[in-house]
Formats: structure tokens, C-alpha cells, sequence
């Protein structure tokens, strides 16, 4: 390996709330909105909150977790699929960090 590639996990939380899909000809009308706007936002949250750590989950909380490959000579991010793999380690992880 040349250490060209790195391993991400993001973790996005938030509130659930009820609402009704976009059908896709309607979703295609916002996509430049919502990619120029949802990656500033993501960079605004990831500045004003990286810091924070340990922060306790209440009821309700939601998390997803996406693994993406970084390959920055190619400038590639891919979709990893081995989450299943790597939960048990992290679980390990958490566990041994709140003994």
C-alpha cells in the first residue's frame, strides 16, 4: 500500500421526523441545491462540532454510520462493505471505553 487511501466512518444524527418523499422528477429539480448546500452544512456542523467528544445518547437518538474508502492520488471516495466486519471491533471498543 502506498498510503494513498484512508478509512472514514461519518456518523450522522438526527431527528426523525414524519414527512412525504419527493417523487424522483421532484427530487431531480433540488439536486444542485441540496449538494451545494447539504456538503456547506456538513462542513459548518463538522467545524462548529469536531471538538466534541463522549457525548451521551438520549432517547430517541438515531445513528447511521458509512465506512468510505479515500483513495486521494485518484481522488475517489468509495463505498466500503465491510461494516458487518468491523462492528464487532467497534462495539469492542465502546464497551472497553466506558469500563
Amino acid at each position: 500500500d502506498s498510503g494513498s487511501s484512508n478509512l472514514v466512518v461519518f456518523v450522522v444524527m438526527g431527528l426523525l421526523t414524519l414527512g412525504t418523499p419527493l417523487s424522483w422528477a421532484e427530487t431531480k429539480a433540488h439536486a444542485d441545491h441540496v449538494k451545494e448546500h447539504g456538503a456547506q452544512q456538513f462542513i459548518n456542523h463538522y467545524k462548529r462540532l469536531r471538538q466534541r467528544t463522549n457525548d451521551p445518547f438520549k432517547w430517541g437518538d438515531e445513528m447511521e454510520y458509512m465506512i468510505v474508502k479515500l483513495d486521494h492520488v485518484n481522488k475517489r471516495a468509495q463505498l466500503s462493505l465491510r461494516g458487518s466486519e468491523l462492528l464487532k471491533d467497534l462495539q469492542e471498543r465502546e464497551h472497553n471505553r466506558n469500563k
